[in-house]
């Protein structure tokens, strides 16, 4: 038996005070002399025995009251005797894993709603004035709670209610090195509240050997009967700005990060929560796998695509997300001098063509996807361009640096530029005035050429996109894409750091490559849109390509629908009336409000702090007389979905360092708390017997009157 508070146990020398009392009242006695006084005293003589002891036992229960309440302040608890103690004092401390395997298991029963039962009942048990600290093992590791005196229950339980879980992976082994590390040389009991999961623990056994005698480790380790999870990695779109009625690929990339093999396993496809769509998946362990799924949509405005997996082991990685605009009509403006009419001078005599292809062979080209028109004019500024999805210029157009400099402005503005470099540009005018103004993702060495007709020239490779707009020539199903023969190019030296490739020639050289920014970018194109040399003849193997590449360029206008964790979000609301209030809200969580700012084309409504885990999210934004919601999904990395558990002779070793005990639920820890006599209170048995002595005193007081 230890005590909490030992120093009180002086006051058991209080049980003397009755004692004390009781003798001090017979010395003050006072005798009085009266006739019968040898009657009474021969009665007493009779009865002075029996009196003498009711005497004693009055005292006894006196005093014995006074010393249980002192015990029960003291705090008396029940603990083993080869626990040893400083002054009776011990600091818990709770460490709680917060990654998000935590949340393996089957509905409601999973690891982490059992830890919590755990938890719940371990406060529970602590009484006031007792030292605990509490450390989350999450994103953020940190000290919730620091030797702090317990106040109540309900207070530490309220503490435990505070943890969440984080999308991120934890190492245990720092965790560890932290908790080991705090209050050293107390008594401390530690709680560690964690799965099993190889690679959180790994480099645990590289530890410091715990033999300091003072400190008892109980880990608490609920059983998790099915390991096999698989996960969705990613959701990408061929485009976020996608076409009315035309058909576009979603591709969701699963993995298996079980150690068993996977048989169809079912992929959903969602759109706005309605199911468009399903394939079944098998895969190998650690195997990963891109499932695609073609997609139309007729309803203009923000929608949301989601892939989602069957239920598994851990359903926090089964699902993923990705917002997308459906527009009527991509709008292109092409840049022309007045005096270039032929038709191969300039992009605007083949996009027309091919304008009107799309819209179904007719005349008219405003049935189509695409939107056409020309500027002629001698001077260029942002009023011609602000109202296009992107701009076109090639060698059609005299660059002079009047119009680099709206061209600039435009894309900053979130514009998207078309650089076409046919062989009519000239390279070292565009190299002197684009690339200055950033508008260069490669600087255009050279152009090539190849007699027409001849074996020479350049096709397009059907690998290696970069772009998931061209995802889908990889397999021949946009047509053969290979088809296309370029007789004129254009050399680029090194992309840019900040461009990628978009498209290939055949040997590896770049036809296509793109800088992107927040809103706005660059499509530097290696050949012309002019058909010039024959090049990129209008034929169905082309179709499919530039109206991808072309809608991709015109999706720049927007700000990007698919973000990271902690990322801002943002979108740009036009139209009249102007927003009066945004909130940026995600499942789950409490709505935050988005700050609004003026934008030279409308209001950039932005939520900075972006979110802090995966899953669908929206930007609501209200106007006087209505509201909208724009779709935006966050993607995290899928770090914590390793549910392999650590072999047995790494746990071996790990119970050899820190020789704990293992619980696997509430009953379980409280059971071993129970045996191993770890600070259970007595101290209700001591008010227990307190109260009995003080009904002994009544009823042995009531005796004497």
């Amino acid at each position: 038996m230890t005590f909490v508070y030992p120093g009180l146990l002086f006051g058991l020398l209080l049980g003397a005070i009755p004692i004390l009392v009781y003798y001090l009242m017979r010395f003050r006695s006072l005798r009085v002399q009266w006739g019968a006084d040898y009657i009474l005293e021969r009665a007493l003589a009779r009865r002075r025995r029996k009196i003498y002891w009711d005497q004693i036992i009055l005292l006894a229960l006196r005093a014995l009251l006074v010393m249980a309440i002192v015990a029960a302040f003291a705090r008396p608890q029940a603990r083993k005797a080869d626990v040893v103690t400083t002054d009776g004092q011990v600091l818990r401390i709770i460490l709680v894993d917060g990654s998000y395997s935590m949340l393996a298991g089957k509905g409601t029963l999973t690891r982490r709603a059992a830890q919590m039962e755990a938890m719940r009942a371990l406060v529970s048990r602590w009484g006031r004035g007792e030292k605990w600290s509490l450390y989350a093992l999450d994103a953020h590791p940190r000290w919730v709670v620091d030797q702090a005196g317990v106040t109540d229950a309900d207070h530490s339980r309220a503490m435990l209610d505070t943890l969440k879980i984080d999308e991120t992976s934890v190492s245990l082994a720092a965790g560890l090195e932290a908790v080991l590390a705090h209050g050293a040389g107390q008594s401390r009991e530690i709680y560690l509240f964690t799965d099993d999961q190889a690679s959180n623990w790994d480099g645990a056994d590289k530890l410091a050997d715990l033999n300091d005698g003072k400190t008892r480790i109980f880990w608490i380790n609920p059983p998790l009967p099915d390991r096999r999870n698989l996960a969705v990695t990613k959701l990408e779109l061929a485009h976020e700005l996608a076409l009315k009625n035309v058909a576009f690929a979603a591709y969701a990339q699963v993995r298996n990060y079980s150690a068993e093999a996977v048989r169809d396993a079912e992929l959903t496809f969602l759109v706005d929560g309605a199911v468009t769509g399903s394939k079944r998946v098998s895969l190998q362990p650690g195997q990963s796998t891109q499932v695609q799924m073609e997609m139309r949509l007729s309803e203009p405005g923000p929608h949301l695509v989601t892939a989602r997996l069957s239920d598994d082991a851990l359903a926090y990685d089964n699902a993923m997300s990705a917002g997308v605009e459906v527009a009527e009509s991509i709008s292109l403006l092409v840049l022309r001098d007045a005096e270039r009419t032929d038709k191969f001078e300039s992009a605007s005599g083949f996009l027309r063509l091919l304008a009107r292809v799309l819209a179904g062979g007719g005349a008219v080209e405003a049935a189509g996807p695409l939107r056409i028109s020309e500027f002629t004019g001698p001077k260029c500024d942002l009023q011609q361009l602000d109202g296009t999805d992107a701009v076109v210029l090639d060698g059609g157009r005299t660059l002079t640096a009047d119009l680099a400099d709206t061209l600039r402005r435009y894309v900053e503005r979130g514009g998207s530029l078309i650089l076409a470099a046919d062989d009519t540009v000239d390279l070292a005018l565009w190299r002197k005035l684009l690339e200055p103004a950033g508008l260069l993702p490669a600087v255009p060495a050279r152009v090539r050429s190849e007699p027409l007709g001849g074996n020479g020239g350049r096709r397009l490779s059907r690998s290696g996109f970069e772009l998931p707009a061209l995802r889908g020539l990889e397999t021949g199903a946009d047509g053969d894409v290979s088809q296309v023969r370029f007789f004129t190019w254009t050399e680029f030296g090194d992309p840019a750091p900040a461009s990628e490739v978009a498209a290939r020639f055949s040997d590896g050289s770049p036809y296509a490559i793109r800088l992107r920014f927040d809103r706005g970018s660059v499509l530097l194109l290696a050949a012309g849109l002019n058909s010039r040399n024959n090049n990129l003849l209008v034929r169905e193997t082309v179709y499919p390509f530039l109206l991808n590449l072309l809608a991709e360029a015109g999706s720049a206008r927007q700000y990007a629908r698919r973000v990271a964790p902690a990322k801002p979000v943002r979108y740009l609301a036009k139209g009249e009336p102007a927003p009066v209030a945004a909130q940026f809200g995600m499942e789950g969580d409490e709505p935050a409000l988005a700050t609004l700012v003026p934008h030279a084309q409308g209001t950039r409504v932005e939520y900075a702090a972006g979110s802090p885990r995966s899953g669908p999210a929206s930007l609501l934004v209200l106007r006087d007389n209505s509201r909208e919601r724009v779709w935006v999904g966050i993607q995290g990395e899928r770090s914590d979905s390793a549910l392999t558990q650590m072999t047995q002779s790494f746990q071996k070793r790990l119970a050899e360092k820190f020789r704990w005990t293992v619980a696997e639920s509430a009953k379980e820890l409280m059971d071993a708390l129970d045996a191993q006599g770890h600070g259970t209170e007595r101290y209700a048995w001591f008010i227990a017997a307190g109260i009995l002595f003080a009904m002994g005193e009544l009823l042995m007081g009531l005796r004497f009157v």
